[in-house]
């Protein structure tokens, strides 16, 4: 496996968790102060429930006291002053590992702005950035994605969706198996697993992330999906496809119609949850399913507590807790 990482699973220690404060008023045109104090609500139980040290990047002394403010006196919250772009650090950052001697390392993708939809000043600096902060190696892709497309059990098998991976804003000529060729150059993968498409409405083309992710080696969390539900088709699609490919699917109930603002329908998911060392940070939005969600991801996760925390701020802005976080992993 010389020149690839495996990707830990997310259940396994984390040293950290690196999250960045939303600052940008053109990127949060509607709530840019709720995302705000979704950020800072999420980095406290991280440190504090979830036990983990949280490292915060803020653009500048300012919004420094700003996020301070919001936060409270958490000894385990670092705020470091840094330039990026937005706060979807799981995207715009490398995916975090360390090889057999406990070398950290990062695999770094090429990174279009999602599909050149969202190009944002900063967000292609940041991971270089972090590289060198953290004093990571870099492992370096040609393949233009994000992170929150792959969903690693940390024992070589990746999930993804062909509706980001494969999209010609991203990859033009790809096919499933030079994708995985590719991949497989960087990343130690025995085993790469389709899903065809994503949540409609989703910004990112359809991260596996909001549909699909790992329990355990063998046991992936999907959505249930009801008739007058958005996404009933696809997510009919998702759990037969991994039942299929031979997982233990255990279902949480998929949230029912929500809307920005604006009118804007949303991804509402409760797949972008964070598994933090001691608790599960789940994304709830004020509705009958969250405590389903809540009971159900407790059970797939003895030991951890879960945590609901309404995502619904974060979520008008494309994405919830999985996708504003990169945990760095533990040494071994």
């Amino acid at each position: 496996m010389e020149g690839r990482l495996r990707i830990p699973a997310e259940w396994e220690r984390h040293e950290a968790c690196w999250l960045a404060f939303p600052y940008r008023s053109d990127e949060w045109p509607l709530n840019l102060a709720a995302a705000q104090r979704s950020i800072a609500s999420l980095c406290r139980c991280i440190a504090e429930r979830g036990k983990e040290p949280v490292r915060l990047l803020v653009q500048n002394a300012e919004l420094e006291a700003q996020a301070h403010a919001l936060i409270g006196a958490v000894p385990s919250v670092e705020i470091v002053v840094a330039d990026y772009g937005d706060c979807w650090l799981r995207d715009t950052t490398p995916l975090l590992g360390r090889d057999p001697t406990g070398a950290l390392h990062g695999v770094r993708f090429e990174f279009n702005g999602w599909g050149a939809k969202y190009e944002i000043p900063l967000d292609e600096d940041v991971g270089p950035w972090l590289l060198g902060r953290i004093g990571a190696k870099e492992l370096r892709s040609p393949l233009t994605l994000e992170g929150g497309a792959l969903e690693s059990n940390g024992c070589g098998t990746i999930l993804t969706t062909a509706s980001c991976a494969l999209n010609p804003n991203r990859n033009p000529s790809a096919t499933k198996a030079s994708f995985e060729r590719a991949l497989s150059d960087v990343v130690a993968l025995d085993r790469l697993v389709w899903l065809e498409k994503g949540l409609a409405y989703d910004h990112t083309d359809g991260h596996v992330d909001m549909v699909a992710r790992f329990a355990s080696p063998e046991t992936v969390l999907c959505m249930r999906s009801r008739p007058e539900y958005p996404n009933a088709q696809a997510l009919d699609a998702i759990a037969g496809d991994l039942g299929r490919a031979g997982f233990d699917v255990v279902e949480l109930p998929a949230p029912p119609r929500l809307a920005a603002p604006d009118g804007t329908p949303l991804p509402a998911t409760y797949c972008n949850f964070y598994v933090a060392n001691e608790a599960v940070i789940v994304p709830t939005y004020g509705v009958a399913e969250d405590r389903i969600a809540l009971e159900t991801l407790e059970d797939a996760f003895p030991g951890r507590e879960a945590i609901g925390l309404n995502a619904f701020d974060l979520l008008c802005g494309g994405g919830a807790f999985h996708c504003v976080t990169q945990p760095q992993p533990a040494p071994s």
